[in-house]
């Protein structure tokens, strides 16, 4: 599988995330319970932001793939996936402050609040996911150039 294939994988999953993100929200973001309403706040923004990543992803993706397509070559095809692991390895370093921002939120300001509570909640859970999404993906681009002995 060559670096586009992969970008391509890589923002369809965030494309599933984001869908998934959006519906759960759906179910909640209404609900009389300031806590889920809390929660489903939090998947609706963070599931439209994730398709717009991913939108935007797939595009300058795209654009890169067409513009390379005459001199596709095993140098080019190793910048460019140098170039997203370097940016998927920093978004994990940024999921994990998201992580303990949410934490935060729930112990403050949602230590009294239920509707912090659940927005707290939701960005944890949201964080939690795009670093196991984020390190997944940096792993794999990073394992396979050590496999095809490109660095």
């Amino acid at each position: 599988m060559n670096i586009w294939d992969f970008q391509t994988r890589l923002t369809n999953r965030l494309l599933v995330w984001s869908a998934l993100s959006v519906a759960i929200s759906a179910l909640t973001i209404f609900s009389t319970s300031p806590f889920l309403r809390g929660l489903g706040i939090q998947f609706f923004v963070w599931g439209v932001i994730d398709s717009a990543i991913a939108f935007f992803g797939a595009r300058a993706s795209a654009k890169k793939r067409l513009k390379m397509q005459g001199q596709a070559s095993a140098e080019s095809e190793a910048k460019e996936s140098r170039w997203l692991e370097n940016i998927l390895w920093v978004n994990t370093g940024l999921d994990v402050l998201y992580i303990l921002g949410g934490g935060w939120l729930i112990q403050t300001w949602g230590a009294d609040d239920l509707l912090w509570r659940g927005h707290g909640l939701g960005v944890v859970i949201q964080g939690g996911f795009l670093f196991v999404f984020d390190f997944y993906h940096a792993f794999l681009l990073r394992t396979r150039r050590i496999d095809l002995g490109v660095g």
